[in-house]
């Protein structure tokens, strides 16, 4: 089978609420009111895999661009793929796409939070060129740390001359 990319929309949030919830455990996963929060703010943007020919939304992710001492960076806010989907390619589809737009957008790095007992992300994540640069002590329901992640991106002329 054949997964695509393309925009959350409106009318996508009940089932990117089920994914999140099935992906993250309580007090892990975003409540309702935090993932329309972060659907709707202002510099953020939500991609949804989808399988060709499969009803239902394989994996989304949701990022953002901000800034911080003059500088641009992007921040991803989740990336949720449903466990079926796992280990197919969704999970880099949607990290290439976010981070090849925030790229465009000027974005110097990308940043994200995880569970310190989430080894599986972090390998993920450490795959792909992302480090540890710190650490926040009761980030999830204040009782489970998060190790802050991030990752330099190459400014796309740069990534053209390599």
């Amino acid at each position: 089978m054949t997964f695509h990319l393309r925009p959350a929309k409106p009318d996508d949030f009940s089932e990117l609420y089920a994914v999140d919830q099935s992906c993250f455990s309580q007090g892990i996963a975003w409540s309702k009111a935090e993932l329309a929060y972060f659907l709707r703010y202002p510099g953020n943007f939500s991609l949804v895999v989808e399988e060709d020919g499969v009803p239902g939304i394989a994996g989304f992710a949701i990022a953002g661009l901000q800034r911080k001492r003059g500088l641009m960076f992007g921040r991803l806010i989740t990336i949720d793929v449903r466990t079926h989907c796992r280990r197919r390619g969704v999970g880099q589809m949607l990290m290439n796409a976010i981070e090849e737009r925030l790229r465009e957008a000027g974005a110097e790095s990308i940043q994200l939070e995880v569970a310190i007992n989430n080894g599986v992300a972090q390998e993920f994540y450490g795959r792909r060129g992302f480090v540890r640069t710190g650490r926040i002590p009761g980030y999830y329901k204040g009782r489970l740390d998060a190790y802050v992640m991030e990752k330099r991106l190459k400014a796309k002329s740069a990534a053209r001359l390599q």
